[in-house]
């Protein structure tokens, strides 16, 4: 059994928000169902014979792809075979409904598979089709799912409104479950900004219609949500109060994960009240269930929560055996924010128990799947942007076309005399060519531009920065104050030279070499065994005068150090040369590193970074320059064996003409 400790009961973290989330999402499908029931329904009442035999095909076409996709799992594609018939079916013989629910299906896919962008597109053209029937019911559900995808990105005030237009919708036909779902949601998004007062109003509205409808699934998600609302500000035992009755609806529904869900927040209440024996035993209890369900994400976030409480409480044998169980099956099974969670806490055990190399090396894991779920958490965010962007860039193009067609025929219409049609023609003609001639212009002038705006967002790889800032945590932990201070005056100068510099055309070629060398510097401290570095500058090149574009070897020499040195064995060499060769300059950055084939080898089985975009941009930039200087400009790049087999490493040359501030307007001249 576990022993009491001096632990305050406040700074348990074992309290999640993944209850609200699951229970949210068992609400949402059971929405779809029960939707799903209404549209067969509404479907069987419609028109005449042949239409019923087609509605009725499509829903179980759409039936049979149900079944599939649970059996397939993920192998299964999100619009399958059936799902592409029903849908040929219904669009020919104008079933809208069907499609309706055709699309929503897909775009619930989309969302489970955590590929929003692509849910909201399917979502988007469900929403287009409620509107053209406009039933206010229908309209009422796609609101909703589109409010989920957005709740999953953190786009919180969207999702607010998506709910909102949803409940309003709901209530103007007294739709009473999705009302109820409204109301649920809308509780859920409160419970996220940590407004946890206005979510309960919202949660207990929603209860009392899943009394009224006798939704015992319903109850049973909003008694645990109302719960953990109260968890959070305090009030332990009001909270197990709702707690215990969701468990009685989930154990007279035969809701295995809903019981599982139920036994993890009892434990989470009782930890907080400080009664640490008989939270575990509900933790243990919801363990048993995800084991005998199979589920081992579940598994894992049990396991890692038990193993948290025996940390907390001392019993460090008991701790260390569940979290390490937790971290193994959270990796098998690539769930990154249970094996952040796992080795955060693996790290805290160790640095506890004073063995800093294992807790600084369970600490480096945690931030590497940190690092992992930000990035895609971003990749999200962004491809959400651009699935909304492409659905208004439709809207408009429509919008336009159909502003055309009347401009045309306005125009028809007023063409009396052949000798003002040809006039109007030739103005036209005159107009548009003068329109393509301005366009080709501009986008000559500021082709440059996009070029170098490219250029730059590829130069410091995010990973580059999240790797200096745990690099100055690790020395601020280590109290080595001397490197962490020298660390962050390198790297702030650093940001300052690049946001200061990286609006001109070319540079000085001193300021590029300074930023090469805090570069450097800043990659020297990050390793454990400093490579060498030697900067070489053609005597007959004045670095005062002579100009560059700016960071033009920048994603090279980051290549050589990430791709090249770091996995080389020994210690590394590189070297950057700037020289005079007539009327051009040759930059080489040669390296003593694996060798690009060898980079590209390891590199084709993971998927592909930013390097490749950045030595494309630098291609594109260099024919940018060729094209407004005439010179000559070239790119290679070299594995040295290739040249020698008993050599090793990257050579690569950047050849460029000369230029100097004489020619150049619009340098820097700082």
């Amino acid at each position: 059994m576990i022993k009491k400790t001096g632990h305050a009961p406040g700074n348990v973290k074992l309290a999640r928000i993944m209850p609200p989330i699951l229970f949210a999402v068992l609400a949402l499908c059971l929405s779809s169902c029960i939707k799903s029931s209404s549209d067969k329904d509404a479907g069987n009442i419609e028109i005449s014979d042949i239409a019923v035999s087609d509605s009725v095909i499509a829903n179980q076409l759409i039936e049979r792809s149900e079944s599939f996709f649970k059996e397939a799992g993920a192998k299964s594609e999100e619009l399958d075979a059936f799902l592409l018939e029903a849908l040929d079916l219904a669009e020919r013989r104008n079933l809208i409904r069907q499609e309706i629910s055709i699309y929503n299906t897909v775009g619930k896919r989309f969302r489970n598979r955590s590929q929003y962008g692509e849910a909201l597109k399917y979502h988007h053209r469900a929403l287009k089709l409620a509107q053209s029937i406009n039933d206010a019911a229908l309209l009422a559900d796609i609101y909703n799912q589109i409010g989920v995808v957005y709740r999953r990105i953190d786009d919180n005030s969207l999702a607010l409104d998506m709910h909102f237009k949803a409940l309003k919708l709901a209530e103007e036909v007294n739709d009473t479950f999705n009302i109820s779902v409204s109301m649920n949601s809308i509780g859920n998004v409160n419970f996220n900004l940590e407004r946890y007062h206005t979510a309960i109003e919202y949660l207990l509205r929603s209860m009392h219609l899943s009394e009224v409808t006798r939704n015992e699934t319903g109850l049973a998600i909003n008694h645990n949500n109302i719960g953990e609302c109260l968890l959070r500000l305090g009030q332990a035992d009001s909270a197990l109060v709702h707690f215990f009755t969701s468990l009685e609806y989930n154990t007279k529904t035969g809701n295995r994960m809903g019981q599982s869900i139920c036994y993890n927040s009892i434990g989470a209440a009782y930890i907080a009240k400080g009664e640490y024996d008989v939270a575990e035993s509900y933790l243990e209890r919801a363990l048993e269930i995800n084991r005998t369900m199979s589920d081992l994400m579940q598994v894992a976030m049990s396991l890692g929560k038990i193993g948290e409480l025996h940390l907390i409480t001392g019993n460090n044998e008991e701790a260390l055996s569940y979290l390490t169980e937790s971290f193994e099956i959270a990796s098998s099974i690539g769930s990154r924010f249970q094996a952040e969670e796992s080795a955060r806490l693996l790290s805290s055990f160790f640095e506890n128990k004073g063995n800093y190399k294992r807790s600084l090396e369970y600490f480096k894991i945690a931030t590497q799947f940190k690092d992992s779920i930000l990035n895609e958490k971003n990749m999200n965010h962004l491809n959400t942007i651009g699935a909304m962007m492409e659905v208004e860039a439709q809207r408009d193009r429509i919008q336009q076309l159909n502003e055309e067609t009347l401009q045309q025929q306005e125009v028809l219409i007023r063409q009396r005399l052949m000798l003002f049609i040809v006039i109007i023609a030739l103005v036209v003609i005159v107009a548009t060519a003068s329109v393509l001639v301005f366009r080709h212009r501009l986008r000559a002038k500021y082709a440059d531009l996009r070029h170098q705006h490219k250029l730059l967002r590829s130069q410091l790889n995010p990973h580059f920065i999240f790797n200096a800032l745990s690099a100055i945590q690790v020395y601020v932990l280590e109290h080595d104050t001397e490197k962490s201070t020298r660390f962050l005056t390198d790297f702030a100068k650093l940001m300052r030279m690049v946001l200061k510099l990286s609006h001109y055309d070319y540079i000085l070629l001193r300021d590029e070499q300074e930023i090469l060398r805090y570069y450097l510097s800043l990659q020297q401290l990050r390793f454990m065994t400093p490579f060498d570095y030697d900067l070489v500058i053609d005597p007959a090149l004045d670095f005062n005068s002579v100009l560059v574009p700016p960071m033009i070897t920048q994603p090279f020499v980051e290549n050589a150090v990430e791709h090249g040195i770091m996995d080389l064995h020994e210690k590394g060499v590189l070297n950057i040369r700037f020289k005079k060769v007539n009327t051009q300059m040759i930059i080489e950055i040669e390296d003593n590193g694996i060798g690009i084939n060898n980079s590209m080898q390891m590199k084709s089985e993971k998927p592909r970074s930013h390097e490749s975009m950045a030595t494309k941009l630098t291609k594109e930039r260099l024919e940018v320059i060729r094209n407004d200087s005439g010179g000559k400009v070239g790119l290679e790049v070299i594995d040295k064996k290739d040249v020698n087999p008993f050599d090793h490493g990257t050579l690569v040359r950047i050849i460029l003409p000369l230029v100097s501030q004489d020619s150049v307007k619009n340098a820097s001249h700082g």
